[in-house]
């Protein structure tokens, strides 16, 4: 079959040349390139500080000093469509008895302004960057410890994010 393919278009690009010696063609290409979308850390979820009550680790991410922060950077006014891990549960890395169960949620704000954030929708969410390229993004975290015990825990929070 690559034969065949092959064939097809030595014949197709001979065609043209024929047709060319007697013609003349004019191809207009247009693009819009956007820039690409960065995202930075700026400060990390604090699951350490926050008290526990009853079993459960509450970081709001509109409303604690906890709650990581991230900035993505873009273009003005652009739509972005967020996509995260709302839900995990989080083993204990040594011996694997404990369990924690996760459940994540995000604000956003044009300006870095977290009291003024509003709550995303859990998994997926789209939102508007700012008029000077920019939106922060604030974490934060439910966690139910009731079955957690002494240990490491690891999580693989994921995020992603693109142009709409």
């Amino acid at each position: 079959m690559s034969k065949k393919l092959f064939l097809i278009l030595l014949f197709g690009f001979f065609a043209l040349q024929t047709y060319a010696q007697s013609s003349s063609f004019s191809i207009k290409a247009t693009a819009v390139v956007m820039e690409n979308l960065q995202m930075i850390t700026i400060r990390d979820m604090d699951l350490v500080s926050p008290p526990i009550v009853g079993n459960t680790i509450t970081v709001n991410p509109i409303t604690s000093t906890y709650a990581g922060l991230f900035k993505i950077l873009g273009s003005p006014n652009a739509r972005v469509q967020i996509n995260f891990t709302p839900r995990e549960t989080l083993v204990e890395q040594n011996e694997g008895i404990g369990v924690v169960q996760a459940v994540y949620s995000l604000s956003a704000a044009p300006e870095d302004n977290q009291s003024a954030s509003f709550l995303l929708t859990q998994g997926n969410a789209d939102v508007t960057i700012g008029p000077i390229g920019e939106v922060f993004i604030w974490l934060g975290a439910e966690l139910d410890v009731s079955q957690a015990t002494q240990g490491n825990y690891v999580s693989e929070f994921v995020i992603e994010f693109e142009y709409m």
